[in-house]
């Protein structure tokens, strides 16, 4: 992708996504307002790779917010995962900290992502910040870990915590290397959870997998949550919201392979056994039956104007630049293509966030 930048935008759906075009920025908005389109970093000339990917963010209880993603200078130094934070409602960012390896020697590489301890766990208190991302060599031979990094004071700095999974390698998507991507955090049930895409299994080119922790030190073994039985089938990219009005939890994910990486979900009351659960190809339920591509991120948001408490599903995919909606039943012919005014672009995430001015 050259000439990727970051950009952010936070309305009522922000979505966090990179763009592959050159484009000139907008003058800068307002502090928490609506808007489009705010490009906040542009990558180093000597960037390599792909610049910038795979964005993601955090908000924090002071309503701040954070944002990291994939970063490429040129190495050495080894890459590391940048923090950036906005005190504005993402208006403005400044270079805040950065996730480094601090154990491997190889660098943060891949797929960061940022998680706030919702209880007091592991020894750490409620609001304690959480990353986990993919650590391997520049080379992508001798290994690859998913790793857990912690931040006591609001992602200032951070620790390193222990290694969530293990791959022999090569980190590439060849079948047969035991590469690891895409680690994805949630708590439930007194236990944190990590679903990632896994390698490993000799059986299947790529399988979407689960592990577990009680104390963010040791971890359990890994449990299927999308395994499709012909072995080039490829899951991909697990995201998970949970619907707090039925009490059901939605996993997305890639189907690459003989769907063509089409986006599929599955609905389970138990989030730790997604893989009994039958999935679901998503398709838009206007005239065209859209079919969304690709790099899948779903969240789930209360209605405010409802009084029962139901809400909105809403998912983004790589191909489109609109997202789909759906009603807490998730319902396979109830998802409405809704344009939303973003560009596409590979693995774009979603959240919901608060202002000072409107509380969402």
């Amino acid at each position: 992708m050259h000439y990727a930048q970051l950009t952010g935008s936070f309305f009522l759906l922000p979505c966090i996504l990179t763009a592959s075009a050159c484009v000139t920025p907008n003058p800068t908005p307002a502090a928490f307002t609506d808007f489009n389109d705010n490009i906040f970093f542009f990558p180093a000339a000597n960037a390599v790779q792909w610049k910038t990917l795979y964005a993601r963010s955090l908000q924090l209880a002071d309503e701040s917010l954070l944002m990291t993603w994939e970063n490429y200078p040129a190495e050495p130094p080894l890459v590391s995962h940048p923090i950036y934070r906005s005190v504005d409602g993402g208006a403005t960012y400044s270079n805040f900290s950065s996730i480094k390896d601090q154990v491997n020697g190889w660098g943060m590489r891949f797929q960061p992502f940022l998680y706030t301890l919702p209880q007091a766990f592991g020894g750490y208190p409620v609001g304690t910040l959480l990353a986990a991302g993919v650590s391997a060599p520049e080379s992508l031979v001798g290994g690859v870990y998913i790793d857990l990094y912690v931040s006591k004071d609001s992602a200032k700095t951070w620790s390193f915590v222990s290694h969530i999974a293990y791959g022999a390698g090569p980190e590439t998507i060849t079948s047969g290397n035991a590469a690891l991507w895409e680690p994805f955090l949630m708590m439930y049930d007194g236990l944190l959870v990590c679903y990632f895409s896994d390698q490993r299994d000799p059986a299947h080119s790529q399988k979407l997998s689960h592990v577990t922790t009680n104390n963010l030190l040791t971890w359990s073994a890994p449990v299927n949550d999308v395994a499709y039985s012909a072995y080039n089938d490829r899951p991909g990219m697990t995201t998970v919201a949970y619907i707090a009005s039925t009490g059901e939890y939605i996993m997305t994910y890639e189907y690459c392979g003989s769907a063509n990486c089409a986006v599929h979900y599955k609905t389970a009351s138990n989030p730790l056994n997604f893989n009994a659960a039958t999935g679901i190809a998503l398709v838009g339920n206007d005239t065209a039956h859209t079919v969304p591509y690709g790099s899948p991120y779903v969240i789930w948001t209360p209605n405010p104007a409802s009084a029962s408490g139901s809400g909105v599903i809403i998912v983004s995919s790589g191909s489109l630049e609109p997202v789909l909606i759906n009603g807490d039943s998730a319902n396979p012919s109830g998802w409405e293509v809704l344009d939303v005014g973003q560009w596409s672009a590979y693995s774009r995430s979603l959240r919901i966030i608060t202002t000072p001015a409107v509380k969402h």
